[in-house]
């Protein structure tokens, strides 16, 4: 065997072992993304997910619920009048005493949660600084639209999707 019959010996062996180890990285990727793409049920599906909990979210009824077995947003409490909360990508707000209105949180600009209302009442988008008033409008974009209303009911100091 000559010396060039040699180095192309231990360039395939060498090739091989990186060729392997990249396809064992690329499988270990493959099999953590499917991992990723699991069956989970998503809080819509279970009626569970985040309740708010370390929020006040509780409605003092003890088992957390409006009492029909719906988890509250956020309680009454919690959102302060002239101002606003995000909870659960929903925007809460009170614009005036026990008047209580949400929206989605989701900037209609790029898809980002919104901020909580300053202490002038302005909802801003910390993406690319849209702006919204306590009403859902758009005051500066460069989001075209205002933000979704949702619809919530108030049941014992409960805030919960209608």
């Amino acid at each position: 065997m000559t010396d060039i019959d040699q180095g192309r010996a231990i360039a395939t062996q060498v090739l091989a072992s990186r060729r392997g180890l990249m396809c064992g990285v690329a499988a270990l990727g493959a099999g953590g993304a499917l991992a990723a793409c699991g069956t989970a049920e998503s809080p819509s599906e279970s009626g569970g997910g985040d309740t708010g909990a370390g929020n006040g979210a509780d409605n003092g009824g003890g088992d957390g619920d409006g009492g029909d077995g719906r988890t509250p947003l956020a309680s009454t409490s919690d959102v302060p009048v002239g101002g606003g909360i995000v909870a659960e990508e929903t925007v809460i707000v009170q614009p005036s005493e026990d008047e209580f209105l949400a929206y989605s949180a989701v900037c209609p600009h790029q898809g980002t949660t919104v901020q909580a209302p300053d202490d002038e009442g302005v909802i801003t988008c910390p993406n690319h600084g849209s702006q919204f008033d306590l009403e859902g409008e758009l005051v500066q974009g460069p989001a075209e639209t205002g933000l979704t209303e949702v619809d919530i009911t108030v049941e014992d100091g409960a805030i919960l999707l209608a």
